[in-house]
Parts: C-alpha cells; sequence; structure tokens
C-alpha cells in the first residue's frame, strides 16, 4: 500500500512537471535528471546542468523532497545550488523537486531515488570532511560498518541510532582535536561499538582529542576493545579522552581488555549519566582527581574501581565528589589537592601501598558522612600500614569531616617531622572532626605537630589496631577535646608546649582513654581538669605551672584525678611542680604517684610534686606515693596548706619543708 501511495504521488508530480514544461514559452525547461537506485548510506548527488536555458540568462536551482520514506530525517545538502547531494537513511522511495527561476519565468522537473537496505560497509583511514553512519542493515545483530583499518576523523563523526560497528584486530576509532563526535543512540536502539570478534583485548579503542562542547556520546555500548595502548604512553582502554570533553549519558563499558573509560589531562571533562561498568579488567574508569567532579550518582560500576592517578587537583574551582554507585576511588599514587572539595555521603576512597593524600592549605575539606552512609578512606590492602594517610593544612574554619572513617593508614612517616598517621594536622590547619572513626592504624588516628592547629574532636571513635596512640598534639589542643569522643582505650599523647598566659583552658576527661605526656609542659594561663582525668607520662615528662600561671585540679571521691607514669612502663615520670603564687591553685581528690625520675627543676630535688619560690598551693583528700625521692618537695617561701591527704611507699620524706 505505501509503495502503491509513494508511485501515486510520483505520478501527480509528473503530471504537474509536464504541465510547467508544456505552458513554459520563456526558454527555461528543468532537468532534474534519470531515477536512481542506491544503497541506503550511499551518497546521492544531484545536478541541474542538463537543465536547457533559451534565454542566455542563466537560472538559479532549488531542490526539494516531494516525498520521503516513513521514519526518513534525510535533508538535502546545497539545496540551493546546482549540485546537491543527500543520503537515504532508510530503505523507500525518495521523490526530489527541482526548480530552476530567472528573471523570465521558471520551470520544474522531479526524480525518484530508490534506496535498497545495503549490506555491511567498510570503513577505515582519514577523514576531512563528514562522516556519517548510517543504520544501513535491517538485522541489528549485524554490523552496518566494518573497521578494517584505523579510522580518524578531523571533521564531524555522526552515528545513527541502531548503528553497530565491528572493529577488526588492533585498530582504532580516533576523533582528532578538529573533530566533534556525535553519537546519538536511544533507549531501543543504541550504537554498538565492539570488536568483530567477542574477545576482550581484540580491537583497539576509541580515542577522542577533542575538547567541543558539542561531543557527546549517549546510548552508546563499547565493548571488547584494550587490545594495546589506546596511544603511546596512554593505558590499554575502550574509550580514551585526551585533553578533551565529552558528555557520556546512559552508556555501556564492559569487557574490555583494561580500563572501560580512561582521560588524560585534569581538565578534561567527562560530565557523565546513568552510565553502566562491567567487567573491564583494570577498573572502570582511570583519571585524575580533577575528574571526580564529573561522576554521577547514577552511574553503576559494578563494584569495580576507578583508578585515579597522581596528577594534582588544581583547577581553581570547588569540586564536589560523589559516592560512585556500587564502585570506590582508589588513589594509585601520591595526589597533592589545592581546590576546595566537598565530599559527600556514602563514597568510598582507597589507597594503594604508601599512597597519601594531601590537602594543601588553599583546598578546604567538607566531608559530609551520615552514620548510614559514613566517607571511607582506607587501604586498598585490608590490613593496617597499607597506605601513607591524609595531609591536611587548610585553616579556615569552615573545614570538617562527619562521619568519616579512615583505616589501614601507617605505611611511612606522613611527612617530614611527622610520624606514621592516618590524618596529620600541618601549617595552621583547623578541623572539626564529628562523629568520625579511626581504627587499624599503623601508628597513630591523628597526629598535630605544630601549636597553631585548632581541632574540635566531637563524638569521634578511636578503635582497635592503633599501634601509637590516638592523638598526637600538643598542650594547645587538649581544649579541643570533647568529652563523647571514645578513644577505646588508647593515649592522647601530649607533647612538651607551652600553654601561653592568655590561656584559660578545660582538660577535659577522656571517655575511655589518658593522657600521655612527654617532656615539658609548661602553662603559663589557667588550667582547669576535670574530675575523672587521667594524665599518665613518659619517664623524661613533667608538669610546670609558672609566672601567673593557675592550676585547679579538683577532682571528687568517686572521680578521682590521676598523675602517674605511663601504664605498663617501670620507669618512673620527673613530676608535678607549681611554681605560681595564685590562690587559686588548688588539687583535691588527686593521686600522685611514681614520679621522682630526676630532679624537677633547680633548687627542688627528685619528689613527685614541687611548690618554687613564693607559690601557693590547697592540696586535699590526696594521695601522695612510690616517689624515688619526697612526696612533696616544698621551697622556704611556699606557702602548702594541705588536709586530709594520705602518704605511702616514698623513698624519701613525705613532705620535705626546705
Amino acid at each position: 500500500m505505501k509503495r502503491l501511495s509513494q508511485l501515486l504521488m510520483l505520478a501527480l508530480s509528473v503530471v504537474i512537471f509536464v504541465s510547467c514544461e508544456d505552458e513554459d514559452d520563456h526558454g527555461l525547461t528543468a532537468v532534474a535528471g534519470p531515477d536512481q537506485e542506491v544503497s541506503v548510506g550511499q551518497t546521492v548527488t544531484l545536478n541541474s546542468g542538463e537543465s536547457i536555458d533559451l534565454t542566455g540568462e542563466g537560472f538559479t536551482s532549488s531542490w526539494s523532497f516531494a516525498g520521503v520514506p516513513d521514519g526518513s530525517n534525510a535533508t538535502i545538502n546545497n539545496a540551493d545550488s546546482e549540485i546537491a547531494t543527500f543520503t537515504p537513511d532508510v530503505a523507500g522511495d525518495y521523490l526530489v523537486n527541482l526548480t530552476i527561476i530567472n528573471s523570465m519565468g521558471e520551470s520544474s522537473d522531479g526524480l525518484m531515488v530508490s534506496a535498497t537496505s545495503a549490506g555491511t560497509m567498510e570503513i577505515g583511514g582519514s577523514y576531512s570532511e563528514d562522516l556519517h553512519l548510517m543504520n544501513i542493515v535491517e538485522d541489528p545483530d549485524v554490523p552496518d560498518y566494518l573497521v578494517t583499518s584505523d579510522v580518524t576523523v578531523s571533521a564531524r563523526l555522526i552515528i545513527d541510532p541502531g548503528v553497530r560497528i565491528a572493529v577488526m584486530s588492533d585498530n582504532r576509532i580516533r576523533v582528532t582535536t578538529n573533530g566533534v563526535l556525535e553519537a546519538n543512540g536511544t533507549d531501543t536502539e543504541p550504537i554498538i561499538i565492539t570488536g568483530n570478534t567477542a574477545l576482550p583485548g581484540y580491537w583497539k579503542g576509541m580515542l577522542v582529542e577533542s575538547n567541543n562542547l558539542e561531543n557527546e556520546m549517549n546510548h552508546v555500548h563499547i565493548s571488547y576493545a584494550g587490545s594495546n595502548a589506546i596511544s603511546s604512553g596512554r593505558p590499554r582502554t575502550g574509550l580514551h579522552v585526551e585533553s578533551g570533553r565529552l558528555n557520556i549519558s546512559n552508556s555501556a563499558f564492559t569487557n574490555n581488555d583494561g580500563y572501560g573509560l580512561s582521560v588524560r589531562s585534569a581538565d578534561s571533562r567527562i560530565p557523565m549519566n546513568n552510565n553502566y561498568f562491567d567487567d573491564n579488567n583494570l577498573g572502570a574508569i582511570f583519571m585524575s582527581g580533577g575528574q571526580i567532579r564529573d561522576i554521577d550518582e547514577a552511574t553503576d560500576f559494578n563494584n569495580s574501581d576507578i583508578v585515579l592517578d597522581g596528577s594534582n587537583v588544581n583547577l581553581s574551582t570547588d569540586h564536589v565528589w560523589k559516592a560512585a554507585l556500587n564502585g570506590r576511588y582508589r588513589f594509585s599514587s601520591d595526589v597533592s589537592i589545592f581546590d576546595n572539595v566537598n565530599i559527600e555521603q556514602g563514597a568510598v576512597f582507597v589507597a594503594d601501598n604508601n599512597v597519601r593524600i594531601y590537602f594543601r592549605p588553599d583546598a578546604i575539606v567538607k566531608a559530609s558522612g551520615t552514620s548510614a552512609n559514613p566517607i571511607i578512606f582506607k587501604g586498598s590492602l585490608e590490613q593496617a600500614g597499607s597506605w601513607r594517610g591524609i595531609m591536611y593544612e587548610n585553616s579556615s574554619l569552615d573545614g570538617f569531616m562527619e562521619h568519616v572513617h579512615f583505616a589501614h593508614a601507617g605505611h611511612s612517616n606522613l611527612a617530614s617531622g611527622f610520624q606514621k598517621t592516618a590524618l596529620g594536622l600541618g601549617s595552621s590547619a583547623r578541623l572539626t572532626l564529628r562523629n568520625a572513626h579511626f581504627s587499624d592504624i599503623d601508628g597513630y588516628g591523628v597526629y598535630i605537630r605544630y601549636d597553631g592547629i585548632r581541632v574540635n574532636f566531637e563524638n569521634s571513635q578511636f578503635g582497635n589496631g592503633i599501634t601509637q596512640a590516638a592523638v598526637h598534639m600538643r598542650a594547645q589542643q587538649i581544649a579541643g577535646i570533647d568529652t563523647q569522643t571514645d578513644f577505646g582505650g588508647n593515649h592522647v599523647e601530649v607533647q612538651g608546649a607551652n600553654l601561653d598566659e592568655s590561656a584559660d583552658v578545660t582538660w577535659p576527661k577522656l571517655n575511655n582513654g589518658a593522657y600521655l605526656f612527654n617532656g615539658t609542659t609548661t602553662v603559663f594561663g589557667k588550667v582547669t581538669i576535670q574530675p575523672g582525668a587521667i594524665l599518665e607520662f613518659d619517664n623524661d615528662a613533667r608538669l610546670r605551672v609558672r609566672n601567673d600561671g593557675v592550676f585547679i585540679a579538683n577532682g571528687t571521691s568517686s572521680e578521682i584525678i590521676v598523675f602517674t607514669r605511663k601504664s605498663g612502663s617501670a620507669s618512673h615520670w620527673t613530676g608535678l611542680a607549681i611554681e605560681t603564687g595564685s590562690l587559686e591553685n588548688s588539687m583535691d581528690y588527686v593521686e600522685i604517684s611514681y614520679g621522682g625520675n630526676s630532679n624537677l627543676f633547680s633548687g627542688v630535688g627528685q619528689t613527685n610534686l614541687a611548690l618554687g619560690n613564693n607559690a601557693r598551693l590547697t592540696l586535699t583528700n590526696s594521695t601522695i606515693s612510690n616517689s624515688l625521692g619526697y612526696g612533696i618537695d616544698v621551697r622556704s617561701s611556699a606557702d602548702l596548706t594541705e588536709s586530709g591527704n594520705t602518704f605511702s611507699n616514698n623513698a624519701s620524706d613525705d613532705i620535705n619543708f626546705q
């Protein structure tokens, strides 16, 4: 019936054309040329050069369709020229009309182009003009095109819905910097680009070097690529974007011997939406940290890795790192990050052997995990010490990590002056750790090096397998600890430092933990210690309160404050020195033991507790024991008020008044 309608239309057109010619008395006779039979996808050339012009004036030509088969989107190129072209995109009859015109009049003629379904067409070589690949084979399982040699396109590569491209062994398809890729399939008619044999690594892959904003890949399936590196120094992959831009949607990358997709250059863009990766033997994607922002929530990685190289993230823009659906980000080498990063809930990051993630001073981190969907940083080898850790240096008050889990770090010292740790804070960093979790660390959970760093711990947790201490900090950071953070039986190690005159701080009782002081900590400001706090000291450690400092350590009968040597150690510590005359100095319900390792300060010998010149202290309801020297050594000008105290096992006198 369709064929009959087309023939009737053609007959009507012929009648019109003949009528025009019969009525023509202006010397113009249009000649469209003979009817043609071609294959779908074969270019048709239209030429009005045989038309008759008795006026000698010349004429203009205009070509148009009088009818096309159902479903055709064919258009006539250069339709207002003597020579025009079009490409049949579906099988059927195309009725073409020619009109020529000048000042004397006009004339029309027509022809019919019959397009039949073609077999597989071979392509290969270089194309400097647009290459339009149409669906020319009706059977969707039979390739429309067979790539027999490398295809290089420096113009537009247009691939229609339903096109199936089979590529011969070790060949590739390349779109150069001057090219544009338009590969737009549909849900029911995807574009298939695959090896001529269904074998992983059969063909080389697809290479896109163009950064044209029109580059698009939608409903495309790339498979069985990765025979060799896509280009020199690049990986084996199904698709590689080289310093370019490509929008990728609703597409699949499967069974490639290498990566499904790879990207080179940190400023390349691959905005993604609802894609699928499966069974690519090196990982789903190989890219830099600069492309993490292009990963969407809907792309399914099917339990595979997004592998990140060591390129710096330094693009002067903010980044959002989303959770990879059924996937994880894997840092394969060290990376330095200079841009602000927001990390969304559920994102999982793993790091290879000895890899360090370094957030530089300009990079603010906002990591927003939840209890149900935490953000995870861990080793690709899930054992303590498999990767190096994270360094953070930004001083903005906006930085935070909430519901972030750290595991398996501590391969080697994080940086010069740092020990092994999961998270190191350098420079003048400021950071809030809220509901963070640390476990299985060969070293420290958090390592704080400098006095000016400020960290707030809020309801965090330090679990099993931390070999050094939960936290290494200076005395200035103690005030940032809350009472909800669970230290899991680990120490908070306090490195000797000066607490300046402006300080008015509280040292809290640690939840399931104890302080461990080393070196000399000197208090010039005011310190209040909460009931129940446990302060342990290495053998070289001492605590001094000097100048205008104030020291208040008032426990209760049920929550005694303890000053003692490091648990498990047989060595004594040096002792506690009060060298200020403040009337606020007081100690109630405290235990001071195992001091006296060496002379506490000039003029005072071995002792648990000493009062310096003009010092004042009220000491009540406390226990002073097991000193290698005196229990208390009091200078002659000092004022000790004591009552209700217990002394035992002090090697010298319990109290020595000089």
